[in-house]
């Protein structure tokens, strides 16, 4: 089995217009699945310094090579080059401890020595303060003592710039006084074990911010990613794999969720077996059909930050997914309903050892945006905290960009925030009375990223918001757009548990994307035009009245009441003649040239579309899946969609 049980998310209902936020719980988020084991003897080896040099900032361009005495202090830098630890396939250094000998240190007890990688590959040769390496994050500290050997016990992030022979930078911080050191007797103790072993996230070097490889331009476009959903878990076809065997059937996992009728409604396009590294691969899919749709980046949600974890894994491999793009961006959002017991250290480690990604998102001035969902899990003064640690332990500049569960705690937040985003709401009548939270942000000097959503439906929960086929979409995207929100978050990619997914299914196909895509150019440029003309039918396969054989059936929340219509939604360039048949009866109307939709009572059976002009046709497209009025064993109140014109 793939479960196991988290707090996950919160439903923003209305009542009496005003937002009630709602903790609820989702079972069965898949953990990591058990891969074969790589047999690791573990065995223990020394390297010793092979070059030292140290640099002055007063004397910029003076180079001090040397394999006696270096100084190390504020003023002072010292440089050691080591040879590279060589590793065979799964092993890692799992632990290593740096010796250096110290001599006549002045005031002992005061400050510290901190240790941290060179990057840029030096080994000894001339070095000064102007021509000196980059450095990585602070990999070891250790308390000093007036003479003898200090012993400096590395973090488990140094065991790949050990292995890559990447130099160590030693300065002495907390105090003015300068310590020194014998570069000639320094070495390194070291253990290789199993790289399945560490479970602290590996850092990877930073990037030098480039502002024009790391912000968006104009009005980004983000969509909710969640881990535990990708396009495949198991490698397996798609007509056995888990998604068919266990999570849309209501018997799967042992009939854990026989209650609600199953855990899923819905999945993710299914394919063939992949060769290779299938989750990679699939992560590049995805990527590019997000690319597609006109959406510029992921926003993550982070649920572990143990890197033995495959929703860790599969972070980190989207992150290198849309490294390899080279234009989409993924945006750092920590779940704080499952990261509410996590230290401040521990996070920066996490967001710092995912900060080297060119891929992940920056703010125009090269910092990394962390957006925490459900902020407010924490203390501004927490997140402060955090900030510093990042800084004064691994270089990485950041910023809050707050998503909050409910943003009237925007203000508490204002000092250490570039922006505010909430997790919205998902039915059109609230959508229109819902505060503007755009303006109180502005009001702030904040920017604001304003919720989109298709729909939210949660046999799990027995909960479902009336989204009226494309409504909510509409309506969400339109607050956007009217109260000039600085950029958008499409509430979920990939979210099956909850059916807000906008990716590619197995029951909407590409059609709220291809719709999405249209509110996207409207968002980010002002455009009406239409490319590609498209036709599409957005219906239920259900009433929502349509009897149920178990007891645990889905309740409505939000301000909007049921409906059960079947829509026909048209992107056109010029207008057409749209003939619908529903049920044996036939309906004709006339579709005015961009978006135009047309609603019909709902009836069972399947329903077809024509578009034409002067007779001509010019679109046509037919259900997939047959709505039907019969007792049910699976209640299923999403929204099914087909679209023709891709």
């Amino acid at each position: 089995m793939l479960g196991g049980l988290r707090i996950r998310r919160a439903l923003t209902s209305v009542a009496s217009a005003l937002a009630v936020i709602t903790l609820t719980f989702v079972s069965s988020l898949p953990t990591a699945t058990p891969s074969a084991a790589i047999d690791v003897t573990a065995r223990t080896g020394q390297v010793g310094a092979t070059a030292g040099a140290f640099t002055d900032t007063k004397h910029r361009k003076s180079s001090h090579v040397t394999t006696g005495t270096l100084k190390v202090s504020k003023r002072f830098a010292a440089y050691l080059a080591f040879p590279g630890i060589a590793l065979n396939s799964g092993e890692a250094v799992t632990q290593s401890t740096l010796y250096v000998t110290v001599k006549g240190v002045s005031h002992a007890s005061k400050g510290s020595l901190s240790v941290r990688p060179v990057l840029s590959g030096w080994s000894g040769a001339k070095v000064t303060y102007k021509s000196r390496p980059q450095v990585g994050p602070v990999i070891g500290t250790a308390k000093l003592k007036k003479n003898g050997v200090v012993a400096i016990s590395l973090s488990p992030s140094a065991s790949s710039y050990l292995a890559a022979g990447s130099g160590l930078r030693i300065t002495r911080v907390g105090t003015k006084y300068t310590a020194k050191i014998i570069a000639r007797s320094a070495h390194i103790d070291y253990t290789i074990g199993a790289a399945s072993a560490l479970t602290e996230p590996q850092a990877r070097p930073a990037p030098a911010p480039a502002v024009n490889n790391s912000t968006l331009a104009g009005h980004p476009v983000f969509a909710h990613y969640f881990p535990p959903y990708p396009i495949s878990l198991d490698n397996v076809n798609g007509t056995g794999d888990y998604y068919a065997t266990q999570y849309l059937l209501p018997s799967g996992e042992n009939g854990k969720f026989a209650s609600v009728g199953g855990l899923l409604r819905d999945r993710p396009l299914p394919r063939s077996p992949l060769s290779g590294d299938f989750q990679y691969t699939d992560m590049k899919t995805e990527v590019s059909q997000a690319k597609q749709a006109g959406i510029n980046g992921f926003a993550v949600d982070i649920l572990s930050f143990n890197t033995a974890d495959r929703n860790w894994q599969l972070t980190v491999k989207l992150l290198r997914a849309a490294e390899a793009d080279g234009q989409f961006k993924v945006m750092l959002q920590p779940d704080m309903t499952a990261l509410g017991s996590v230290s401040t250290s521990s996070f920066a480690a996490a967001i710092a050892s995912l900060a080297g990604y060119g891929s992940t998102y920056r703010d125009s001035n090269g910092a990394v945006v962390i957006s925490p969902f459900y902020t407010e899990a924490k203390t501004p003064s927490w997140y402060a905290d955090m900030l510093k640690v990042l800084k004064s332990n691994y270089n990485v500049n950041a910023v809050m960009l707050p998503l909050f569960l409910d943003a009237s705690n925007m203000s508490s937040y204002a000092s250490i925030s570039i922006g505010f985003g909430n997790w919205g709401i998902r039915d059109p009548q609230a959508a229109a009375t819902w505060t503007n939270w755009a303006a109180k942000a502005h009001s702030l000097g904040k920017l604001w990223m304003e919720p989109v959503a298709v729909q939210d439906v949660r046999p799990n929960q027995k909960l479902y918001t009336e989204a009226v086929n494309t409504d909510t979409l509409a309506a969400t995207w339109n607050r956007a757009i009217s109260q000039k929100a600085d950029l958008a978050l499409m509430t979920t990619w990939n979210d099956y548990s909850e059916s807000t997914s906008f990716a590619p299914s197995a029951d909407h196909g590409w059609a709220f994307l291809d719709l999405n895509e249209y509110f996207v150019n409207r968002f980010q440029r002002g455009s009406t035009s239409v490319g590609t003309e498209k036709l599409m039918i957005v219906h239920r396969i259900q009433h929502t009245s349509t009897p149920v054989t178990y007891s645990g059936t889905m309740s409505r929340t939000g301000l909007t009441g049921p409906s059960n219509k079947v829509q026909i939604v048209t992107l056109l360039k010029q207008d057409a003649t749209v003939t619908v048949t529903i049920a044996g009866s036939t309906y004709s109307y006339t579709a005015q040239a961009g978006l135009f939709t047309k609603s019909y009572d709902l009836q069972p059976g399947y329903f077809t579309a024509t578009a034409s002009r002067s007779g001509a046709t010019v679109l046509t497209v037919t259900t997939k899946d047959a709505a039907s009025f019969d007792t049910t064993s699976q209640q299923d109140l999403s929204y099914h969609a087909v679209v023709a014109g891709r």
